[in-house]
């Protein structure tokens, strides 16, 4: 399997949708609802049902390419060295099936120390981007928020946008760059257009896709997740209904030449998966045809 290329950016779909029981069938069924090739390959979950081998031929014989292999891996704080070996299987596995990009997360510690954060994640990065440049793979960053209530200090430093263009400055890798999560920074309390893209759109490598809105309400909404950060409540939402202005964010991606994958995440809860993923897919087709013209 070889990624797609081609001018302009395109539509993938996420594995993190799904359990380890689940395997790759729904992945599939995913990718046809929002009439894409690309899938993000979780590895090892979406792996575990059949195997890694047999779960990549249905993706093939299903004619999906691999847009990126995600990975539950950090560097910085308990774990990272397991998170160095599993970054390592991936950028295996990625250069196999023709993806460019592995996507990880930083990490956490019980105390917020930015600076000494940032030079342990870059020394522990230099032998995954040796192997990831001898491969030829990007290893993506992805930005988070405290999603599951493991950094209540906030010591990651990509909830941050200065102290995560400070990593990349310091790693200074082309081998290294963001996957940019703008619901992710929302729920981290940053405004995503106006205080994280503007600052990093250089490094930006790969985007995740999804809306989120402050809670109202005292419970979530049917068929939508609440996620919690420091204390205030998000829930998500259809796309384009949320609080993200993606139509500005597209067109700043585009400016600059992002010719990548925007790879759906709808965060829903299963019974409406299809039809959520089919309406974000349509959304964002169209938000693209508007303010990401093809280049010529």
């Amino acid at each position: 399997m070889r990624e797609a290329t081609g001018r302009g950016m395109s539509i993938a779909v996420s594995g993190t949708e799904f359990t380890d029981a689940d395997g790759v069938d729904g992945l599939i069924e995913m990718a046809r609802s929002a009439q894409c090739d690309a899938v993000e390959f979780w590895y090892p979950k979406n792996g575990r049902r059949d195997g890694v081998d047999a779960a990549l031929h249905k993706l093939d014989r299903a004619g999906l390419h691999i847009a990126c292999v995600s990975t539950p891996s950090h560097l910085y704080g308990a774990g990272g060295a397991d998170g160095v070996a599993l970054l390592h299987e991936a950028i295996t596995l990625a250069a196999r099936t023709g993806a460019s990009r592995v996507n990880t997360y930083f990490g956490h510690a019980p105390v917020v120390d930015d600076e000494r954060a940032i030079a342990a994640y870059a020394d522990a990065l230099a032998p995954v981007l040796d192997h990831a440049a001898a491969q030829k793979v990007v290893v993506v960053l992805e930005n988070e928020f405290d999603a599951f209530g493991w950094d209540p200090l906030g010591s990651d430093i990509t909830r941050r946008p200065t102290a995560l263009a400070a990593l990349f400055t310091r790693v200074g890798s082309p081998w290294f760059g963001l996957n940019f999560d703008a619901a992710n920074f929302l729920c981290a309390d940053v405004s995503p257009g106006r205080d994280a893209l503007p600052l990093l759109l250089p490094r930006v490598r790969y985007a995740h896709v999804k809306d989120v809105r402050r809670a109202s309400l005292e419970t979530p909404r049917e068929g939508w997740v609440r996620y919690t950060d420091h204390g205030r409540a998000y829930d998500t939402t259809s796309l384009g209904t949320g609080e993200l202005d993606w139509p500005t964010m597209i067109t700043g991606l585009a400016a600059a030449g992002y010719d990548g994958y925007l790879t759906l995440e709808p965060h829903c809860t299963a019974s409406g998966l299809l039809a959520e993923t089919a309406h974000a897919a349509d959304h964002l087709r169209g938000l693209m045809k508007a303010h990401a013209p093809s280049r010529r």
